[in-house]
């Protein structure tokens, strides 16, 4: 069996290339846009592509299913919940697919989207047993995905506890994000776990009972970009074109502490606004208006879109997908503080309280 795992820095992405080796035909999951990769690797090893599964209607990046499917001949999969404007193959729970030796069972497990699905896969030469499952948006290292894509948080649950974590403690897992994506929250930047690792370590498995679980993650969701629609649109086929998205250097919408306190000592401060959450100003604060992350779609009209604006939080992370956020809905003035609370302290007034 071939398994290869691909890293797309943009969106914080995950795909997947693996089959079998001695019939040399294997499968692609979660397909980027780029599919060049894809096919040089079947080249190389000599291999064609057959199958082109999509764990769910993807919504936050631009899917290749589609491409890869015109150029390798392979159908496209998909839960038979799915809505799509293009030829794709439904399959349903529990049905399995071959791969010569490889062995591809379907789990449905919606919560993050309704035609969520998991991938668990066995390599028969070693065992029937499976040796991996490629989870997409339902379970990620160290989280689980957003339920409020059109999906459901009580289905995330039953989908989690009901299937996933049934699976052998040995099971590799393998998402199709890691940190620094919109579909979760707080994922780590390894891009593979265990069944067991994170039934022990995982912070949204640590929970008594399914209402715990449900309030935990649907609390402070990150934003959604306004383009989400169009992606998903695309992605299901309904677009024959890839919707055109604002481009801009991210470097270009950053501001150094050094900057901001030179603009603030000149008599030209900019807004400053404040995304943290309420207890953390009780801590570190350099002023500002304070609206945490979570209420800033509901909050936008507190901000105005002619105004200089300035985004902060703690390390900068959360203050950049708000500058993102805002930009893409107008906000063309809008800069994120490098760094955050924390370089200010360092770099400008140590006197501001560490937390």
């Amino acid at each position: 069996m071939i398994f290869q795992q691909f890293r797309h820095e943009a969106g914080s992405c995950l795909s997947y290339l693996f089959g079998c080796t001695r019939t040399g035909v294997c499968a692609v999951v979660d397909s980027q846009l780029k599919v060049e990769p894809y096919l040089k690797l079947a080249e190389k090893q000599k291999m064609k592509i057959t199958h082109i599964f999509e764990t769910h209607s993807q919504a936050d990046h631009l899917s290749g299913a589609r491409k890869l499917s015109e150029i390798s001949g392979a159908p496209v999969y998909f839960h038979e919940s799915v809505r799509a404007g293009m030829p794709v193959v439904k399959v349903k729970d529990g049905q399995q697919v071959r791969l010569g030796n490889v062995v591809i069972k379907v789990l449905h497990t919606p919560g993050h989207t309704p035609d969520s699905l998991c991938f668990l896969v066995s390599d028969t030469t070693r065992s029937d047993d499976p040796w991996l499952v490629l989870t997409g948006d339902t379970l990620f290292v160290g989280d689980t995905g957003r339920p409020d894509l059109e999906g459901d948080a009580g289905q995330l649950y039953d989908s989690i506890w009901g299937k996933l974590l049934t699976l052998d403690d040995i099971v590799e897992v393998y998402p199709t994000h890691y940190s620094g994506s919109v579909c979760g929250r707080s994922m780590s930047p390894k891009p593979i776990s265990t069944i067991g690792f994170e039934k022990r370590f995982n912070p949204s498995l640590q929970v008594s009972s399914k209402q715990e679980f449900i309030e935990f993650v649907t609390a402070n969701l990150p934003l959604q970009p306004p383009r989400f629609k169009k992606v998903r649109e695309f992605n299901l086929g309904f677009l024959k074109e890839p919707p055109i998205e604002k481009t801009y250097d991210v470097q270009d919408l950053q501001i150094t502490v050094e900057e901001l306190k030179q603009r603030i000592d000149s008599g030209k401060a900019p807004f400053l606004l404040d995304v943290r959450e309420s207890f953390e100003r009780e801590y570190a604060d350099i002023g500002g208006r304070l609206i945490p992350l979570g209420q800033i779609p509901k909050r936008l009209t507190e901000l105005d879109p002619k105004q200089e604006i300035v985004v902060y939080c703690h390390h900068g992370n959360r203050s950049q997908r708000v500058v993102e956020f805002l930009y893409e809905n107008g906000f063309t003035n809008v800069k994120n503080l490098t760094g955050g609370i924390e370089e200010w302290t360092n770099k400008i007034d140590p006197t501001v309280p560490r937390y």
